[in-house]
């Protein structure tokens, strides 16, 4: 199997890429994914919601994102999905997040928040140097163990050797491994935020806590892979 990686221009490659998405997110399951967005009623739902935020940022054209798409040559089909980005601002994460996409005054809203606030928070205080940033890595459930994964995320580290700049991924606990083979080096884990500890909590509430929201915290120097004993991440 020959596998070309390429950037996104057709609003069309959406058709196939946020039915894999949902699939791939949900096998193994991802904890966090229901923070960030909502949750709907039926997987044509999801992934027309999917499909419509990932064509506003492809119509945006910001310079500073890439979305990228691994296709089977022998098939045509698009067998993975990776949205590389930039992250150059001079306060990276210190934007707050309003999770508008949960009913306002609910347990979920609220919990989306201080979640997400505070991952936002743990990393904002060590990252503060340009680097990049990958927002989403998804390889079609039928394809995977393939190189698949790993040539999208090459391609952003040989993007961040070309620019000049580190890059730094907040992983799954279940990504990790296949990070550190791509020459990434896990730096420190990431805890859920004390703020998720509430007095008190629902029962809904305890159902969201019950989750295993830990991640870690990747990192891969300027130019080559990561050498444990020898690299230092700025911040450590």
């Amino acid at each position: 199997m020959t596998i070309t990686i390429s950037l996104i221009t057709s609003e069309a490659d959406f058709e196939e890429i946020s039915p894999m998405v949902l699939d791939g997110w949900h096998s193994p399951y991802n904890p966090q994914l229901k923070h960030f967005r909502p949750v709907l009623p039926t997987r044509a739902d999801a992934i027309s919601y999917s499909s419509q935020r990932d064509v506003a940022k492809l119509r945006e054209h910001d310079p500073k994102r890439f979305m990228l798409k691994a296709v089977d040559s022998a098939t045509n089909a698009i067998i993975g999905f990776a949205q590389w980005y930039v992250n150059d601002k001079p306060d990276p994460y210190g934007e707050r997040t309003v999770a508008t996409w949960h009913p306002e005054g609910s347990d979920e809203r609220e919990f989306a928040e201080r979640f997400i606030n505070g991952l936002w928070a743990f990393i904002g205080k060590r990252v503060t140097r340009p680097h990049m940033d990958l927002h989403s890595l998804v390889v079609h459930t039928g394809h995977r163990k393939r190189g698949v994964g790993r040539l999208l995320i090459r391609w952003g580290l040989d993007k961040a050797d070309e620019l000049g700049i580190e890059t730094v991924i907040s992983s799954l606990i279940t990504a990790r491994e296949a990070y550190e083979r791509c020459g990434l080096g896990c730096i420190e884990m990431i805890p859920p935020d004390p703020g998720l500890n509430v007095p008190y909590p629902s029962e809904k509430w305890k159902e969201l806590e019950s989750d295993n929201l830990s991640g870690w915290l990747m990192w891969r120097p300027v130019g080559h892979d990561y050498v444990a004993g020898v690299d230092r991440a700025p911040w450590v």
